[in-house]
């Protein structure tokens, strides 16, 4: 067993909303401990593409010329056939912050993760969570087992929920989550070879069985989403490259020039979107998915970690500095962008009514945004 590390905020999870919270809180002043897990088997590190607002974001937690530095690839907007066969067009042409941009999650991860330990975050790795505890002085008392199995203690004055969408601290402060739903991703990689011509806006197309999606990834690599129930994933045998592909090849515009990419690898994930009945308490709060995870629809999940880890380390630092009023502020922040999202959600699922009778996009038309899976009640 090694010593108890004490910091004024322990931040749990791995994540942006982990990184982006605890650089936010370290150019405050405050002591802050990430403990991000090690994972057992390897992420899905999926690319995706990030507006040019992302900019103002990057700036206040001081790693935007790093960002630049590590070139990722330049996004001029996205397209899609949704509503009907025809491409629409958003582009960042006219943006004055510039364009977006195509991450490599991967090493975007690790960007925020390095910056944080060179702000002065105590950084370190665990296999997992073992215990988590209100202790008696009112802070927060946590065990965590350390990769080589050894157990490390930890105490704080505050604990930031940065676990993603198992909300690991928030359920064991007595928080719920309330589902809204669950799609189901089947991802294609493709390797591109280097003659192939790709473009840099990102395409999204409705289908009648769900959606499907296009970006690229960097070094000379593709990745294809196609988003639907669990039920229709299973029931059309889509974990299976050649039943994918074949759904792959009947539309319109994802696999245009397909045949000129080579398929690596197939995965299947789960998506599930919630909010939690309570985002905040006296010494806790969840950021990023950890407090509402949205639909990849809206694509808002990067631009949210961000924006909850700079909102929420403001919220920290008010609570440890005697001013509990701050926590309510934080919470009132949440409700508005998850009605927001909810708002903008519901009216994209809106305009897709070429096939009122599929049960994809039956679920979808409820107008609460509670979804009825099979086999499942909504809340």
């Amino acid at each position: 067993m090694i010593g108890v590390i004490k910091s004024d905020v322990v931040v749990l999870g791995g994540g942006i909303a982990a990184s982006a919270t605890s650089i936010a809180l370290a150019r405050k002043g405050v002591r802050v401990g990430l403990s991000y897990p090690v994972h057992t088997r390897p992420r899905l590190a999926v690319g995706e593409t990030v507006p040019p607002d992302v900019r103002k974001l990057l700036s206040e937690l001081g790693v935007w010329e790093k960002f630049l530095g590590q070139r990722h690839e330049a996004s001029l907007g996205s397209c899609s056939a949704w509503g009907g066969t025809e491409l629409g067009y958003n582009d960042f042409v006219l943006n004055p912050q510039g364009c977006g941009w195509h991450l490599d999650r991967a090493r975007f991860e690790a960007l925020l993760l390095d910056h944080a330990a060179s702000c002065g975050v105590a950084v370190f790795p665990i296999a997992k969570c073992a215990s988590l505890e209100q202790a008696p002085d009112g802070g927060i008392a946590l065990s965590a087992i350390m990769p080589n199995g050894a157990t490390q203690h930890l105490s704080a004055r505050y604990i930031v929920d940065a676990t993603g969408s198992r909300s690991v601290v928030a359920r064991q402060m007595g928080a719920r989550q309330i589902p809204l739903d669950r799609l189901s991703f089947v991802y294609g990689f493709f390797d591109q070879p280097q003659a192939a011509a790709s473009s840099q806006l990102t395409l999204l197309e409705a289908r009648e069985l769900g959606w499907w999606y296009r970006a690229r990834l960097p070094d000379h690599r593709l990745a294809i989403a196609f988003a639907s129930d669990a039920s229709i994933v299973r029931d059309h045998n889509l974990a299976r490259a050649s039943e994918w592909l074949a759904l792959l090849r009947a539309t319109s515009h994802v696999a245009q020039a397909i045949e000129a990419y080579r398929l690596k690898d197939i995965v299947v994930r789960a998506a599930p979107s919630f909010r939690l009945d309570c985002v905040v308490g006296a010494n806790w709060l969840a950021v990023g998915d950890a407090a509402a995870a949205c639909d990849p629809i809206s694509s808002q999940g990067i631009m949210n970690a961000l924006e909850d880890g700079l909102r929420a380390a403001t919220t920290i630092a008010d609570v440890l500095d005697g001013r509990s009023d701050s926590s309510g502020f934080y919470a009132r922040y949440l409700d508005a962008r998850y009605a927001d999202y909810l708002a903008n959600r519901n009216y994209l699922y809106s305009l897709e009514r070429r096939w009122p009778k599929s049960p994809f996009w039956r679920r979808r038309y409820a107008p609460s945004g509670n979804v009825s899976l099979p086999g499942e009640r909504a809340a």
